[in-house]
């Protein structure tokens, strides 16, 4: 397991998903919430962390907007270590708000990350990715609608990837 690898599982008793400064949330973590809650619904889940493939999908965006956020704002006053868990910090929102206790959320979070692990060491995920970028582009342009398009686009192409990777595996 390499640094960045254990540096993204974390403590949920400790972790404060509300650290992350407005402007660094309302592009990283905010949309991606919504678009994977959205999906997840779609598929009949009607809250969002009983649906594995729509919290990998999750896990991906918030990732993605993360490092794009480093990216493109390196003077940005949001400490590198919130981006760096921006991911874990959304999936914890996700299961706070399920009422899940703090061993379970701690579980669950072992799971994804495993899962996740496993998803780009078969570069499942790589389809998705373009839609992610474009998705900041709009959120750069301003256009929002836009933009969550193409995260719905990119969630629903993460979770297609899964599913047939699933199908693959098992």
């Amino acid at each position: 397991m390499t640094d960045s690898e254990t540096a993204r599982r974390l403590d949920p008793e400790h972790l404060n998903p509300e650290a992350m400064d407005a402007d660094a949330y309302h592009r990283v973590v905010g949309p991606a919430l919504q678009v994977a809650a959205d999906v997840a619904a779609k598929r009949g889940h009607p809250t969002l962390h009983d649906d594995m493939p729509a919290m990998l999908a999750l896990v991906e965006m918030v990732t993605r907007l993360a490092d794009l956020h480093a990216e493109h704002y390196p003077q940005a006053h949001v400490e590198p270590e919130m981006l760096e868990h921006a991911a874990t910090g959304a999936c914890v929102m996700v299961f706070q708000q399920a009422k899940l206790p703090a061993d379970a959320i701690g579980q669950c979070l072992a799971a994804l990350e495993t899962a996740y692990r496993q998803l780009h060491e078969q570069d499942v995920l790589s389809q998705a990715r373009p839609f992610i970028a474009m998705a900041w582009e709009h959120f750069e342009d301003g256009q929002r609608d836009e933009a969550l398009h193409c995260l719905t686009q990119s969630a629903q192409r993460t979770i297609a990837a899964i599913e047939a990777w699933q199908t693959q595996v098992h």
